[in-house]
């Protein structure tokens, strides 16, 4: 698989370019929004998933890993293809997509061109506890891994994540989680 791809951007599209890499021109699906920061002749870095089909090898480029796991959980909902998930990522925010599914709410797949009701009901029922409150930065993600191979609940997890303050290390985090958790200190939880 390839999983990314680094190089200068020869071509330039509305939701795609062409990566020279190793002098082979790579032709990346991307969301428009994604496709207008960058620019012709342009150094990018960019997180990959390879779709291989019986008659086609499609490269779709994303701008972090977060946004790539988003496309292959919604790859997994039945009667959602690649595309439809980029049109998804497209209308939605990583933020809006993790909210409207946390709080159940259909309207705002219903919103995105090509997501009816049925298919906004499948994604909500498929991707339920799937996705995170939020993105979160690189040491927390640490510590929810390491709280999740502790057997901790998902969930729990990244809500005791999500109580503490912004700024503490590594360390400092995971021992305030643990606290939060072995307490009971949850909110919401009685």
């Amino acid at each position: 698989m390839i999983s990314s791809v680094s190089g200068k951007i020869l071509e330039l599209g509305l939701d795609s370019a062409v990566v020279s890499v190793g002098g082979i021109g790579l032709r990346v699906a991307m969301t428009p929004r994604h496709a207008m920061t960058l620019r012709h002749q342009q150094e990018v870095f960019l997180h990959t998933k390879l779709i291989v089909r019986e008659d086609d090898l499609s490269l779709f480029g994303f701008e972090s890993t977060n946004q790539r796991e988003l496309f292959d959980l919604l790859c997994s909902v039945n009667g959602i293809g690649p595309k439809l998930a980029m049109t998804v990522l497209a209308g939605l925010s990583e933020d809006k997509l993790r909210s409207a599914v946390n709080n159940n709410d259909e309207a705002v797949f219903r919103s995105v061109g090509g997501i009816g009701p049925k298919t906004a009901k499948l994604i909500l029922i498929s991707l339920a506890g799937k996705v995170g409150l939020s993105s979160i930065s690189p040491v927390n993600d640490r510590v929810l891994q390491a709280l999740l191979q502790l057997g901790t609940d998902d969930s729990k997890a990244r809500e005791a994540l999500a109580q503490l303050p912004e700024g503490l290390g590594e360390s400092q985090l995971l021992k305030q989680a643990l606290a939060i958790l072995g307490a009971g200190k949850l909110v919401g939880s009685e």
